[in-house]
């Protein structure tokens, strides 16, 4: 399978757990508010005051799972179930877990369970169905979107994971029409439209520089998407706009060594300016000394400054990693040419 769209159904398949308040007893415990004190131990401060909140047990699972602790959450969860057995939005969090731990046989279990409880809830559907496209079983898991489009039409999720399972089938234009669809339900769900700006890009769509300036502008904190304009807007001559997005970026993520190696590629490239393309893939390597592509431009930008010497003993570099990196080879016999002329 295309391991972005295996990364891609990994992201989408954490989803927060929705609160499910039972009715709270007549001195309910007060609900915790984030001050100074640490949301954890706020969290545990209301359940001990009521130990038969379900919904607090699940809401300190979230922060644990947010922290990496993924055995403290898994304590709460479980409790949570213990407390409410027939409580789906636990079981939907024990499933994100258990996907978490890799543990795909126990995933199936409790979903199946949570349909079991309710066989009108769509969300174990949709979950379901992404577990076995992650399986590339691809019809089953459409099989499990339209049971979840049987209980309702609106519902952006389930279009956008039958999309991604149409991408993964390599149907491009299935996978398109089932992306803008979820957009239309819900235009604040960021995934459909990143999918969409990529699949524009892919096709050179007319729409593709409006689209990926809309989706940048509604979601200005998602860098996937104005990294995708990025790219766009360097391969289409606006390579100073380019330039000011991967600055944009580089404040979400700095030091990123994709991010100063497309900095160098415009200049080198698009600009001509040998100088600056120079430090920032140096910056890159620092970044990352395992960085092929960025060892290559490097030497190639100082052939093209007629530092032969040097860019050759960086090709030779590149080729003792990679032997059959086909750029660094064809770069080393054009270089013996220079130098025997």
């Amino acid at each position: 399978m295309n391991r972005l769209v295996v990364m891609c159904l990994a992201m989408a398949l954490l989803l927060a757990a929705c609160n499910n308040d039972p009715k709270p007893p007549k001195q309910a415990a007060p609900e915790p508010t984030e001050t100074t004190k640490d949301v954890i131990e706020l969290l545990t401060d209301s359940i001990a005051m009521d130990e038969n909140r379900a919904d607090l047990y699940l809401q300190r699972a979230k922060a644990y799972v947010e922290r990496e602790q993924v055995g403290a959450a898994m304590v709460d969860v479980t409790k949570a179930i213990e407390v409410n057995p027939k409580n789906i939005d636990a079981f939907l969090m024990l499933a994100d877990i258990y996907y978490m731990l890799g543990d795909q046989a126990n995933i199936t279990a409790t979903l199946n369970r949570a349909l079991e409880i309710d066989p009108y809830d769509s969300r174990p559907m949709v979950k379901l169905a992404e577990i076995n496209m992650l399986q590339q079983n691809y019809d089953l898991a459409l099989g499990y979107i339209d049971n979840a489009m049987k209980v309702s039409t609106f519902n952006p999720r389930a279009y956008f994971v039958r999309g991604m399972i149409f991408m993964a089938k390599q149907d491009t234009t299935s996978a398109l029409k089932n992306f803008l669809t979820a957009r239309e339900q819900d235009n604040d769900f960021f995934d459909p439209n990143y999918e969409v700006c990529k699949i524009y890009g892919a096709q050179n769509n007319p729409l593709s520089e409006q689209f990926l300036r809309s989706t940048v502008t509604r979601f200005p904190d998602q860098p996937l998407a104005r990294y995708e304009l990025a790219l766009y807007l360097q391969d289409h001559d606006q390579p100073e706009e380019a330039l000011i997005h991967y600055d944009t970026l580089l404040t979400m993520q700095p030091g990123n060594s994709r991010l100063l190696f497309n900095k160098g590629y415009v200049y080198f490239v698009y600009l001509g300016d040998n100088q600056k393309a120079l430090d920032y893939f140096n910056q890159s390597l620092d970044s990352d000394p395992n960085y092929l592509d960025a060892l290559y431009n490097k030497g190639h930008v100082l052939e093209q400054m007629g530092d032969y010497v040097q860019a050759k003993t960086i090709y030779s570099q590149v080729l003792k990693q990679q032997p059959n990196y086909e750029l660094a080879v064809k770069a080393v016999n054009r270089i013996a040419n220079q130098m025997e002329e």
